[in-house]
Protein backbone atom coordinates (compact mmCIF):
# COMPACT_ATOMS: atom_id res chain seq x y z
CA UNK A 1 0.00 0.00 0.00
CA UNK A 2 2.97 2.33 -0.08
CA UNK A 3 4.00 4.48 -3.01
CA UNK A 4 7.46 4.35 -4.56
CA UNK A 5 9.00 7.61 -5.61
CA UNK A 6 12.10 8.40 -7.59
CA UNK A 7 13.21 11.99 -7.86
CA UNK A 8 15.93 12.92 -10.31
CA UNK A 9 17.15 16.41 -10.93
CA UNK A 10 18.98 17.14 -14.15
CA UNK A 11 20.09 20.59 -13.19
CA UNK A 12 20.04 22.56 -9.93
CA UNK A 13 21.20 26.10 -9.49
CA UNK A 14 22.67 27.13 -6.13
CA UNK A 15 19.81 28.01 -3.79
CA UNK A 16 20.39 31.32 -2.05
CA UNK A 17 16.93 31.40 -0.52
CA UNK A 18 13.28 30.71 -1.03
CA UNK A 19 12.86 32.56 -4.31
CA UNK A 20 15.47 30.49 -6.13
CA UNK A 21 13.78 27.34 -4.87
CA UNK A 22 10.58 28.34 -6.62
CA UNK A 23 12.06 27.71 -10.04
CA UNK A 24 13.76 24.36 -9.49
CA UNK A 25 12.30 21.76 -11.79
CA UNK A 26 12.91 18.16 -10.74
CA UNK A 27 11.73 15.35 -13.00
CA UNK A 28 9.42 13.09 -11.15
CA UNK A 29 8.39 9.52 -11.72
CA UNK A 30 5.97 7.77 -9.43
CA UNK A 31 4.73 4.21 -9.40
CA UNK A 32 1.61 3.03 -7.61
CA UNK A 33 -0.62 4.77 -5.08
CA UNK A 34 -1.56 8.33 -5.99
CA UNK A 35 0.36 8.44 -9.26
CA UNK A 36 -2.12 10.41 -11.35
CA UNK A 37 -2.14 13.21 -8.82
CA UNK A 38 1.49 13.16 -7.76
CA UNK A 39 3.37 13.30 -11.06
CA UNK A 40 3.75 15.96 -13.70
CA UNK A 41 1.14 16.45 -16.35
CA UNK A 42 2.03 14.94 -19.71
CA UNK A 43 2.31 18.33 -21.41
CA UNK A 44 4.69 19.74 -18.84
CA UNK A 45 6.67 16.53 -18.63
CA UNK A 46 7.14 16.54 -22.39
CA UNK A 47 8.24 20.16 -22.34
CA UNK A 48 10.54 19.72 -19.39
CA UNK A 49 14.24 19.72 -20.13
CA UNK A 50 15.39 20.01 -16.56
CA UNK A 51 16.02 23.75 -16.76
CA UNK A 52 14.30 26.29 -14.52
CA UNK A 53 11.19 27.95 -15.93
CA UNK A 54 10.83 31.70 -15.46
CA UNK A 55 7.64 32.43 -17.39
CA UNK A 56 4.79 34.52 -16.08
CA UNK A 57 3.18 32.79 -13.07
CA UNK A 58 5.12 29.63 -13.85
CA UNK A 59 5.54 29.05 -10.12
CA UNK A 60 1.77 28.43 -9.84
CA UNK A 61 2.16 25.31 -11.99
CA UNK A 62 3.89 23.56 -9.08
CA UNK A 63 6.02 21.44 -11.39
CA UNK A 64 2.80 19.95 -12.82
CA UNK A 65 1.80 18.27 -9.52
CA UNK A 66 -1.99 18.26 -9.37
CA UNK A 67 -2.10 17.66 -5.64
CA UNK A 68 0.16 20.68 -5.01
CA UNK A 69 -2.16 22.84 -7.11
CA UNK A 70 -5.13 21.55 -5.14
CA UNK A 71 -3.34 22.28 -1.87
CA UNK A 72 -2.92 25.87 -3.04
CA UNK A 73 -6.61 26.29 -3.90
CA UNK A 74 -7.69 24.94 -0.52
CA UNK A 75 -5.48 27.48 1.23
CA UNK A 76 -7.09 30.29 -0.75
CA UNK A 77 -10.51 29.01 0.30
CA UNK A 78 -9.55 28.92 3.97
CA UNK A 79 -8.27 32.49 3.71
CA UNK A 80 -11.76 33.67 2.84
CA UNK A 81 -13.24 31.84 5.83
CA UNK A 82 -10.80 33.45 8.26
CA UNK A 83 -11.59 36.95 7.02
CA UNK A 84 -15.35 36.38 6.91
CA UNK A 85 -15.26 35.35 10.56
CA UNK A 86 -14.05 38.84 11.47
CA UNK A 87 -17.27 40.40 10.19
CA UNK A 88 -19.38 37.62 11.71
CA UNK A 89 -17.76 38.17 15.12
CA UNK A 90 -18.50 41.89 14.89
CA UNK A 91 -22.14 41.16 14.06
CA UNK A 92 -22.52 38.72 16.96
CA UNK A 93 -21.11 41.27 19.43
CA UNK A 94 -23.47 43.95 18.10
CA UNK A 95 -26.54 41.72 18.31
CA UNK A 96 -25.68 40.42 21.77
CA UNK A 97 -25.11 43.98 22.98
CA UNK A 98 -28.42 45.12 21.53
CA UNK A 99 -30.32 42.34 23.29
CA UNK A 100 -28.56 43.16 26.57
CA UNK A 101 -29.31 46.88 26.23
CA UNK A 102 -25.62 47.72 25.86
CA UNK A 103 -25.89 49.48 22.51
CA UNK A 104 -26.01 53.15 21.54
CA UNK A 105 -28.32 53.29 18.52
CA UNK A 106 -27.69 56.98 17.85
CA UNK A 107 -23.95 56.56 17.47
CA UNK A 108 -24.25 52.94 16.27
CA UNK A 109 -21.70 51.54 18.71
CA UNK A 110 -21.43 49.18 21.65
CA UNK A 111 -21.48 50.81 25.08
CA UNK A 112 -18.27 50.45 27.05
CA UNK A 113 -18.24 48.84 30.52
CA UNK A 114 -21.87 47.67 30.30
CA UNK A 115 -22.55 45.01 32.95
CA UNK A 116 -25.91 43.70 31.69
CA UNK A 117 -25.85 39.98 30.90
CA UNK A 118 -27.53 37.99 28.18
CA UNK A 119 -27.75 34.20 28.37
CA UNK A 120 -25.76 34.45 31.58
CA UNK A 121 -22.72 36.24 30.11
CA UNK A 122 -21.57 39.71 29.18
CA UNK A 123 -21.81 40.47 25.45
CA UNK A 124 -18.12 41.41 25.42
CA UNK A 125 -17.24 37.85 26.50
CA UNK A 126 -19.23 36.17 23.72
CA UNK A 127 -16.41 35.67 21.19
CA UNK A 128 -13.91 34.46 23.77
CA UNK A 129 -16.51 31.96 25.07
CA UNK A 130 -17.01 30.68 21.52
CA UNK A 131 -13.23 30.27 21.25
CA UNK A 132 -13.19 28.26 24.50
CA UNK A 133 -15.81 25.80 23.20
CA UNK A 134 -14.11 25.49 19.82
CA UNK A 135 -10.72 24.98 21.46
CA UNK A 136 -12.01 22.21 23.73
CA UNK A 137 -13.67 20.46 20.79
CA UNK A 138 -10.41 20.57 18.84
CA UNK A 139 -8.30 19.39 21.77
CA UNK A 140 -10.47 16.34 22.47
CA UNK A 141 -11.58 15.43 18.95
CA UNK A 142 -8.48 16.04 16.82
CA UNK A 143 -6.85 12.71 17.82
CA UNK A 144 -10.04 10.90 16.79
CA UNK A 145 -9.92 12.51 13.35
CA UNK A 146 -6.19 11.79 13.22
CA UNK A 147 -6.83 8.08 13.79
CA UNK A 148 -9.28 8.01 10.90
CA UNK A 149 -6.82 9.85 8.66
CA UNK A 150 -3.94 7.52 9.51
CA UNK A 151 -5.59 4.12 9.75
CA UNK A 152 -8.13 4.31 6.93
CA UNK A 153 -8.12 5.31 3.28
CA UNK A 154 -10.57 8.15 3.94
CA UNK A 155 -8.16 11.06 4.20
CA UNK A 156 -9.70 12.88 1.25
CA UNK A 157 -13.23 11.95 2.33
CA UNK A 158 -12.62 13.50 5.77
CA UNK A 159 -11.40 16.72 4.18
CA UNK A 160 -14.26 16.92 1.69
CA UNK A 161 -16.82 16.22 4.40
CA UNK A 162 -15.35 18.92 6.64
CA UNK A 163 -15.39 21.34 3.69
CA UNK A 164 -19.03 20.58 2.87
CA UNK A 165 -20.08 21.02 6.49
CA UNK A 166 -18.14 24.28 6.66
CA UNK A 167 -19.96 25.50 3.57
CA UNK A 168 -23.31 24.56 5.11
CA UNK A 169 -22.42 26.36 8.34
CA UNK A 170 -21.36 29.47 6.44
CA UNK A 171 -24.62 29.37 4.46
CA UNK A 172 -26.75 29.07 7.60
CA UNK A 173 -24.92 31.98 9.20
CA UNK A 174 -26.11 34.28 6.42
CA UNK A 175 -29.29 34.37 8.50
CA UNK A 176 -27.59 35.92 11.54
CA UNK A 177 -30.14 38.39 12.93
CA UNK A 178 -31.42 39.49 16.34
CA UNK A 179 -33.50 36.34 16.84
CA UNK A 180 -30.85 33.84 15.73
CA UNK A 181 -27.52 35.24 16.93
CA UNK A 182 -27.14 32.90 19.93
CA UNK A 183 -27.65 29.78 17.81
CA UNK A 184 -25.21 31.19 15.24
CA UNK A 185 -22.61 31.71 17.97
CA UNK A 186 -22.94 28.05 18.99
CA UNK A 187 -22.69 27.03 15.34
CA UNK A 188 -19.53 29.13 15.04
CA UNK A 189 -17.87 27.06 17.78
CA UNK A 190 -18.50 23.88 15.79
CA UNK A 191 -17.37 25.61 12.58
CA UNK A 192 -14.04 26.30 14.27
CA UNK A 193 -13.61 22.59 14.93
CA UNK A 194 -14.58 21.74 11.33
CA UNK A 195 -11.95 24.20 10.12
CA UNK A 196 -9.26 22.37 12.09
CA UNK A 197 -10.47 19.00 10.78
CA UNK A 198 -10.17 20.38 7.25
CA UNK A 199 -6.62 21.62 7.92
CA UNK A 200 -5.66 18.26 9.42
CA UNK A 201 -6.85 16.31 6.43
CA UNK A 202 -5.07 18.60 3.97
CA UNK A 203 -1.80 18.60 5.92
CA UNK A 204 -1.76 14.80 5.98
CA UNK A 205 -0.78 14.96 2.29
CA UNK A 206 2.14 17.30 2.92
CA UNK A 207 4.77 14.60 3.62
CA UNK A 208 3.72 12.86 0.40
CA UNK A 209 4.33 16.02 -1.60
CA UNK A 210 7.61 16.69 0.20
CA UNK A 211 8.81 13.15 -0.43
CA UNK A 212 7.98 13.49 -4.11
CA UNK A 213 9.61 16.81 -4.96
CA UNK A 214 12.44 16.94 -2.43
CA UNK A 215 13.46 19.25 0.36
CA UNK A 216 14.45 22.35 -1.57
CA UNK A 217 11.46 22.35 -3.88
CA UNK A 218 8.99 21.89 -1.02
CA UNK A 219 10.42 25.05 0.54
CA UNK A 220 9.39 26.92 -2.58
CA UNK A 221 5.98 25.27 -2.62
CA UNK A 222 5.38 26.21 1.00
CA UNK A 223 6.29 29.82 0.28
CA UNK A 224 3.83 29.94 -2.63
CA UNK A 225 1.04 28.35 -0.56
CA UNK A 226 1.47 30.91 2.20
CA UNK A 227 1.63 33.76 -0.29
CA UNK A 228 -1.53 32.53 -2.02
CA UNK A 229 -3.47 32.21 1.22
CA UNK A 230 -2.36 35.71 2.23
CA UNK A 231 -3.42 37.06 -1.16
CA UNK A 232 -6.78 35.33 -0.84
CA UNK A 233 -7.33 36.81 2.60
CA UNK A 234 -6.39 40.31 1.47
CA UNK A 235 -8.55 40.15 -1.69
CA UNK A 236 -11.58 38.86 0.17
CA UNK A 237 -11.20 41.41 2.94
CA UNK A 238 -10.76 44.27 0.49
CA UNK A 239 -13.78 43.11 -1.54
CA UNK A 240 -16.06 43.09 1.52
CA UNK A 241 -14.77 46.46 2.75
CA UNK A 242 -15.34 48.14 -0.62
CA UNK A 243 -18.82 46.67 -1.15
CA UNK A 244 -20.20 47.12 2.36
CA UNK A 245 -18.21 50.09 3.63
CA UNK A 246 -17.96 52.38 0.61
CA UNK A 247 -20.60 51.33 -1.91
CA UNK A 248 -23.58 50.10 0.12
CA UNK A 249 -22.57 51.57 3.52
CA UNK A 250 -24.26 48.80 5.48
CA UNK A 251 -24.43 48.27 9.23
CA UNK A 252 -22.52 45.53 11.04
CA UNK A 253 -25.29 42.93 10.81
CA UNK A 254 -25.93 43.35 7.07
CA UNK A 255 -22.18 43.52 6.46
CA UNK A 256 -21.77 40.10 8.08
CA UNK A 257 -24.63 38.68 6.00
CA UNK A 258 -23.08 39.96 2.77
CA UNK A 259 -19.66 38.70 3.86
CA UNK A 260 -21.04 35.23 4.62
CA UNK A 261 -22.84 35.12 1.28
CA UNK A 262 -19.69 36.09 -0.62
CA UNK A 263 -17.71 33.58 1.41
CA UNK A 264 -20.05 30.73 0.49
CA UNK A 265 -19.45 31.45 -3.20
CA UNK A 266 -15.72 31.87 -2.50
CA UNK A 267 -15.25 28.50 -0.79
CA UNK A 268 -17.51 26.63 -3.23
CA UNK A 269 -15.21 27.70 -6.06
CA UNK A 270 -11.90 27.29 -4.22
CA UNK A 271 -12.74 24.01 -2.47
CA UNK A 272 -14.18 22.48 -5.63
CA UNK A 273 -11.09 23.41 -7.65
CA UNK A 274 -8.89 22.13 -4.85
CA UNK A 275 -10.42 18.78 -3.90
CA UNK A 276 -10.92 17.68 -7.50
CA UNK A 277 -7.13 17.56 -7.78
CA UNK A 278 -6.75 15.27 -4.76
CA UNK A 279 -6.86 11.45 -5.03
CA UNK A 280 -9.97 9.69 -3.71
CA UNK A 281 -8.27 6.34 -3.29
CA UNK A 282 -5.49 6.89 -0.78
CA UNK A 283 -3.24 4.12 0.56
CA UNK A 284 -3.59 3.44 4.28
CA UNK A 285 -0.65 4.88 6.19
CA UNK A 286 -0.61 1.97 8.61
CA UNK A 287 -2.95 -0.79 9.63
CA UNK A 288 -4.90 -0.42 12.84
CA UNK A 289 -3.24 -2.68 15.45
CA UNK A 290 -5.26 -5.74 16.32
CA UNK A 291 -7.49 -5.20 19.31
CA UNK A 292 -7.20 -1.39 19.14
CA UNK A 293 -10.16 0.94 18.58
CA UNK A 294 -10.03 3.48 15.78
CA UNK A 295 -11.50 6.17 18.05
CA UNK A 296 -8.69 5.89 20.60
CA UNK A 297 -5.75 5.21 18.27
CA UNK A 298 -4.88 8.89 17.91
CA UNK A 299 -4.69 9.34 21.67
CA UNK A 300 -2.50 6.24 21.98
CA UNK A 301 -0.11 7.50 19.33
CA UNK A 302 0.06 10.94 20.93
CA UNK A 303 1.10 9.28 24.18
CA UNK A 304 3.80 7.35 22.33
CA UNK A 305 5.09 10.57 20.85
CA UNK A 306 5.21 12.27 24.24
CA UNK A 307 7.13 9.32 25.68
CA UNK A 308 9.56 9.48 22.77
CA UNK A 309 10.16 13.19 23.31
CA UNK A 310 11.46 12.49 26.80
CA UNK A 311 14.43 10.60 25.43
CA UNK A 312 17.75 12.31 26.00
CA UNK A 313 18.38 12.82 22.29
CA UNK A 314 15.00 14.57 21.91
CA UNK A 315 15.59 17.41 24.35
CA UNK A 316 15.42 20.11 21.68
CA UNK A 317 12.14 18.80 20.27
CA UNK A 318 10.68 18.41 23.76
CA UNK A 319 11.25 22.05 24.67
CA UNK A 320 10.17 23.24 21.23
CA UNK A 321 6.79 21.51 21.34
CA UNK A 322 6.20 22.64 24.91
CA UNK A 323 6.92 26.23 23.91
CA UNK A 324 4.73 25.81 20.82
CA UNK A 325 1.74 24.90 22.98
CA UNK A 326 1.86 28.23 24.84
CA UNK A 327 3.02 30.38 21.91
CA UNK A 328 0.23 29.27 19.54
CA UNK A 329 -2.42 29.51 22.27
CA UNK A 330 -1.43 33.11 23.01
CA UNK A 331 -1.11 34.26 19.39
CA UNK A 332 -4.35 32.68 18.18
CA UNK A 333 -6.32 34.05 21.14
CA UNK A 334 -4.89 37.53 20.69
CA UNK A 335 -6.10 37.61 17.09
CA UNK A 336 -9.49 36.19 18.17
CA UNK A 337 -10.25 38.77 20.88
CA UNK A 338 -8.82 41.77 19.00
CA UNK A 339 -12.19 42.55 17.29
CA UNK A 340 -13.91 42.52 20.68
CA UNK A 341 -11.46 45.08 22.04
CA UNK A 342 -11.73 47.29 18.96
CA UNK A 343 -15.52 47.26 19.03
CA UNK A 344 -16.15 47.71 22.76
CA UNK A 345 -13.18 49.79 23.86
CA UNK A 346 -12.74 51.98 20.76
CA UNK A 347 -16.29 51.91 19.37
CA UNK A 348 -15.21 50.73 15.93
CA UNK A 349 -17.68 49.50 13.34
CA UNK A 350 -17.38 46.48 11.07
CA UNK A 351 -15.72 48.42 8.23
CA UNK A 352 -13.14 49.93 10.58
CA UNK A 353 -12.39 46.52 12.07
CA UNK A 354 -11.98 45.14 8.56
CA UNK A 355 -9.54 47.92 7.66
CA UNK A 356 -7.60 47.19 10.86
CA UNK A 357 -7.07 43.58 9.82
CA UNK A 358 -6.26 44.58 6.25
CA UNK A 359 -3.50 46.83 7.61
CA UNK A 360 -2.32 43.94 9.77
CA UNK A 361 -2.17 41.59 6.79
CA UNK A 362 -0.23 44.01 4.61
CA UNK A 363 2.18 44.81 7.44
CA UNK A 364 3.01 41.13 7.86
CA UNK A 365 5.01 41.32 4.60
CA UNK A 366 7.79 43.55 5.97
CA UNK A 367 7.58 41.48 9.14
CA UNK A 368 8.43 38.35 7.18
CA UNK A 369 11.32 40.12 5.45
CA UNK A 370 12.62 41.26 8.81
CA UNK A 371 12.30 37.68 10.10
CA UNK A 372 14.55 36.47 7.30
CA UNK A 373 17.09 39.25 7.99
CA UNK A 374 17.19 38.79 11.77
CA UNK A 375 17.14 34.98 11.72
CA UNK A 376 19.93 34.71 9.18
CA UNK A 377 22.12 36.88 11.40
CA UNK A 378 21.29 35.08 14.65
CA UNK A 379 19.43 31.76 14.88
CA UNK A 380 15.78 30.62 14.82
CA UNK A 381 15.63 30.10 18.59
CA UNK A 382 16.70 33.64 19.44
CA UNK A 383 14.62 35.12 16.63
CA UNK A 384 11.47 33.28 17.75
CA UNK A 385 11.94 34.43 21.35
CA UNK A 386 12.45 38.05 20.34
CA UNK A 387 9.42 37.94 18.01
CA UNK A 388 7.21 36.71 20.87
CA UNK A 389 8.60 39.36 23.20
CA UNK A 390 7.89 42.08 20.64
CA UNK A 391 4.38 40.74 20.06
CA UNK A 392 3.68 40.79 23.80
CA UNK A 393 5.05 44.32 24.19
CA UNK A 394 3.21 45.68 21.15
CA UNK A 395 -0.03 43.95 22.14
CA UNK A 396 -0.04 45.31 25.67
CA UNK A 397 1.31 48.74 24.77
CA UNK A 398 -1.41 49.24 22.19
CA UNK A 399 -4.21 47.97 24.43
CA UNK A 400 -3.24 50.18 27.36
CA UNK A 401 -2.45 53.32 25.35
CA UNK A 402 -5.57 53.14 23.17
CA UNK A 403 -7.67 52.75 26.29
CA UNK A 404 -6.29 56.09 27.47
CA UNK A 405 -6.10 58.22 24.32
CA UNK A 406 -9.13 56.70 22.51
CA UNK A 407 -7.96 57.84 19.07
CA UNK A 408 -9.30 55.54 16.35
CA UNK A 409 -6.62 56.16 13.75
CA UNK A 410 -4.00 55.14 16.29
CA UNK A 411 -5.55 51.67 16.21
CA UNK A 412 -4.36 51.29 12.62
CA UNK A 413 -0.81 52.06 13.73
CA UNK A 414 -1.24 49.38 16.37
CA UNK A 415 -2.53 46.99 13.68
CA UNK A 416 0.53 47.69 11.52
CA UNK A 417 2.91 46.94 14.40
CA UNK A 418 1.00 43.77 15.28
CA UNK A 419 1.20 42.72 11.62
CA UNK A 420 4.97 43.15 11.60
CA UNK A 421 5.26 41.01 14.74
CA UNK A 422 2.98 38.29 13.33
CA UNK A 423 4.90 38.30 10.05
CA UNK A 424 8.03 37.74 12.12
CA UNK A 425 6.52 35.15 14.48
CA UNK A 426 5.02 32.56 12.13
CA UNK A 427 7.87 32.04 9.61
CA UNK A 428 10.41 31.86 12.43
CA UNK A 429 8.31 29.30 14.29
CA UNK A 430 8.16 27.10 11.19
CA UNK A 431 11.84 27.64 10.48
CA UNK A 432 12.79 26.56 14.01
CA UNK A 433 10.77 23.37 13.61
CA UNK A 434 12.24 22.51 10.21
CA UNK A 435 15.81 23.05 11.39
CA UNK A 436 15.69 20.77 14.46
CA UNK A 437 13.56 17.90 13.13
CA UNK A 438 15.55 15.09 11.48
CA UNK A 439 14.22 14.48 7.95
CA UNK A 440 13.18 10.89 8.69
CA UNK A 441 10.99 12.05 11.57
CA UNK A 442 9.40 14.99 9.79
CA UNK A 443 6.27 13.14 8.68
CA UNK A 444 5.42 11.65 12.06
CA UNK A 445 6.07 14.87 13.97
CA UNK A 446 4.18 17.14 11.57
CA UNK A 447 0.89 15.80 12.90
CA UNK A 448 1.98 16.24 16.50
CA UNK A 449 2.93 19.81 15.59
CA UNK A 450 -0.67 20.52 14.55
CA UNK A 451 -2.02 18.95 17.72
CA UNK A 452 0.29 20.98 19.97
CA UNK A 453 -0.83 24.18 18.27
CA UNK A 454 -4.45 23.42 19.27
CA UNK A 455 -4.36 21.52 22.55
CA UNK A 456 -4.24 24.62 24.80
CA UNK A 457 -6.12 26.99 22.51
CA UNK A 458 -9.08 27.12 24.90
CA UNK A 459 -7.21 28.33 28.00
CA UNK A 460 -6.24 31.97 27.14
CA UNK A 461 -9.78 32.84 25.94
CA UNK A 462 -11.13 31.27 29.13
CA UNK A 463 -8.93 33.56 31.22
CA UNK A 464 -10.03 36.52 29.10
CA UNK A 465 -13.70 35.68 29.65
CA UNK A 466 -13.25 35.22 33.41
CA UNK A 467 -11.54 38.60 33.73
CA UNK A 468 -14.09 40.61 31.74
CA UNK A 469 -16.99 38.74 33.36
CA UNK A 470 -15.68 39.92 36.72
CA UNK A 471 -15.69 43.54 35.65
CA UNK A 472 -12.04 44.01 34.70
CA UNK A 473 -11.12 46.02 31.62
CA UNK A 474 -10.29 44.06 28.48
CA UNK A 475 -6.73 45.40 28.50
CA UNK A 476 -6.04 43.19 31.52
CA UNK A 477 -7.35 40.22 29.59
CA UNK A 478 -4.90 40.98 26.79
CA UNK A 479 -2.13 41.24 29.38
CA UNK A 480 -2.94 37.73 30.63
CA UNK A 481 -3.09 36.36 27.07
CA UNK A 482 0.34 37.72 26.18
CA UNK A 483 1.63 36.23 29.43
CA UNK A 484 1.51 32.88 27.64
CA UNK A 485 4.13 34.28 25.27
CA UNK A 486 6.40 34.92 28.23
CA UNK A 487 5.99 31.30 29.34
CA UNK A 488 6.96 30.13 25.84
CA UNK A 489 10.00 32.42 25.89
CA UNK A 490 11.06 30.98 29.24
CA UNK A 491 10.80 27.43 27.89
CA UNK A 492 12.86 28.34 24.81
CA UNK A 493 15.55 29.69 27.14
CA UNK A 494 15.99 26.14 28.43
CA UNK A 495 17.26 25.06 25.01
CA UNK A 496 20.92 24.37 24.47
CA UNK A 497 22.99 26.76 22.31
CA UNK A 498 22.02 26.63 18.66
CA UNK A 499 25.17 24.78 17.60
CA UNK A 500 24.36 22.05 20.11
CA UNK A 501 20.80 21.77 18.78
CA UNK A 502 22.09 21.16 15.28
CA UNK A 503 24.52 18.58 16.64
CA UNK A 504 21.64 16.90 18.47
CA UNK A 505 19.67 16.76 15.22
CA UNK A 506 22.55 15.01 13.47
CA UNK A 507 22.86 12.55 16.34
CA UNK A 508 19.16 11.78 16.09
CA UNK A 509 19.52 11.15 12.37
CA UNK A 510 22.09 8.44 13.04
CA UNK A 511 19.94 6.74 15.69
CA UNK A 512 16.53 7.10 14.07
CA UNK A 513 15.90 3.41 13.56
CA UNK A 514 16.67 2.57 17.18
CA UNK A 515 15.53 5.75 18.92
CA UNK A 516 12.63 8.11 18.65
CA UNK A 517 11.14 6.74 15.44
CA UNK A 518 10.76 3.26 16.96
CA UNK A 519 9.02 4.79 19.95
CA UNK A 520 6.72 6.92 17.85
CA UNK A 521 6.24 4.65 14.85
CA UNK A 522 3.01 5.31 13.07
CA UNK A 523 2.15 8.41 15.07
CA UNK A 524 0.20 11.30 13.74
CA UNK A 525 -1.62 12.66 16.75
CA UNK A 526 -3.60 14.54 14.18
CA UNK A 527 -2.44 14.10 10.64
CA UNK A 528 0.99 12.58 10.25
CA UNK A 529 1.56 9.88 7.71
CA UNK A 530 4.46 7.83 6.48
CA UNK A 531 5.80 8.22 3.05
CA UNK A 532 8.75 6.04 2.33
CA UNK A 533 9.95 7.73 -0.79
CA UNK A 534 13.25 9.26 -1.68
CA UNK A 535 15.06 10.80 1.27
CA UNK A 536 16.98 14.00 0.75
CA UNK A 537 20.51 14.61 1.92
CA UNK A 538 20.19 15.53 5.59
CA UNK A 539 23.48 17.35 5.71
CA UNK A 540 21.99 20.56 4.36
CA UNK A 541 21.49 22.36 7.68
CA UNK A 542 21.93 25.83 6.23
CA UNK A 543 18.78 25.96 4.13
CA UNK A 544 17.45 29.51 4.20
CA UNK A 545 14.40 29.87 6.41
Amino acid sequence: NQSLVQVTTNQRQPCAGLLNALFENPRIEMLGGMDSHMKMSEEEAAASDGTPKHGCCSFLRFEGLDIAKGYNWLGIGRGGIVMSNIFLSTSLIYLASQEAGCFDYEEDKVLENCDTRVYGMLPVALISNVAVISGLLSAFCMPVIGGIVDCTSYRTVVGVLASVLLGIAQSIQIGTISSTWFFMAILQAFAGFLYQAHVMSVMSFLPNIAGTVGQKTIIGFTSIWQMSQFTGQACFLLMVIVITGFILRTNAVLTAQISQGLNVAWIVIAFTLGWRLFPWKVPINRALPEGKALWTEGFRQNWKTIRGLFRQESKALRYYFLALVFAEAATNTFVTVAPTYLIEALGMGSTEVGIFFLVTLVSSIPGSLWAKFFTSRSNPNLSWRVSMLCLAIVGNLGAFLLDIIEIRWAAYVWGALVGVCLGWFYPTEDCFFSMIVPPKQGAELSGFYVYCSQILGWLPPLFFSLLVENGLNQKWGILVITGFHLIAIGICCLQEPWEDLIAEKKMSETTTDEGLTREMEGNSGTSANYFEGSQQDSSDDEVSC
